[in-house]
């Protein structure tokens, strides 16, 4: 084999390489919420903020109630077939979660109402109830979720528990998620600091009967929610993705979005 057709392979290589890596898309531009907005913000809401190139969510700052209003952090970009990757932690107490399929219609008053959420959540909270931040909904969805762990960190909120519990780093300190939604082959994956812990269906009669099994089939039990109330739940492939308002404080950073085609 020639020099020539030795340098040639090898320039190659690393243009193909490179091209792998830029796959993966920056979603913290300029240690700036650039490319985010909060959901249906009429210029009253806040709560979000940067540091260092970390997203941070501090629940006080918000000026509404969570069962009034809602300040989950949206991109404005919407999504199909993609695999992300973020680094996340919350504070002793803390709730949050991660969301896809969001739709910002005016007629829905909560991301959740659309999108299906993986729980992020500090998980000594199922240890002591009442040590999570919030009001007594927040007590008593752990209470009522003891044994089934459907609310638990990992899982698809209310809907798909985890195969693996208690793997997590502790409230304070930072976690990995990376999350594969694939319409296309009907399949989405939970991985926790690199450890598969949860693998559910998009759609389908498997899934429908899960949602059916949980809340999201109550409609009448939410009147909070307005006309809408589940209705929409799931119905949507392509959407925002979400990072959710809930009590106390939220940190997210390295977060990076791969598109499947």
């Amino acid at each position: 084999m020639s020099i020539r057709i030795v340098i040639l392979l090898i320039f190659i290589s690393i243009v193909s390489c490179n091209k792998s890596k830029s796959d993966w898309e920056n979603l913290i531009i300029d240690n700036s919420l650039k490319g985010w907005h909060i959901f249906q913000n009429d210029g009253t809401k806040s709560g979000w903020s940067v540091e260092d190139n970390i997203f941070i969510f501090d629940a006080k700052f918000s000026e509404e109630n969570m069962l009034i209003s809602d300040a989950s952090l949206l991109s404005d970009k919407k999504y199909l077939n993609f695999e992300i990757k973020f680094d996340w932690k919350i504070e002793k107490g803390g709730n949050s979660g991660f969301m896809w399929s969001v739709d910002e219609d005016l007629k829905y008053k909560f991301p959740y109402q659309t999108g299906p959420e993986i729980q992020i959540i500090d998980t000594d909270t199922y240890l002591s109830p009442e040590s999570i931040k919030g009001d007594e909904i927040e007590i008593n969805n752990i209470l009522n979720d003891i044994g089934k762990n459907k609310n638990f960190l990992g899982a698809v909120y209310g809907i798909s528990p985890p195969t693996k519990l208690n793997i997590s780093n502790p409230a304070g300190e930072w976690n990995s998620y990376h999350i594969k939604i694939d319409h296309r082959n009907n399949k989405g994956i939970v991985k926790l600091n690199n450890i598969l812990i949860n693998e559910f269906p998009l759609s389908g009669k498997t899934w429908d009967s899960l949602v059916n099994q949980s809340k999201f089939s109550r409609s009448e039990d939410y009147e909070y929610l307005g006309d809408e109330r589940w209705f929409g739940f799931s119905k949507n492939k392509l959407g925002h993705i979400c990072l959710q308002d809930h009590p106390g404080k939220a940190f997210y950073k390295n977060i990076f979005i791969k598109e499947l085609n």
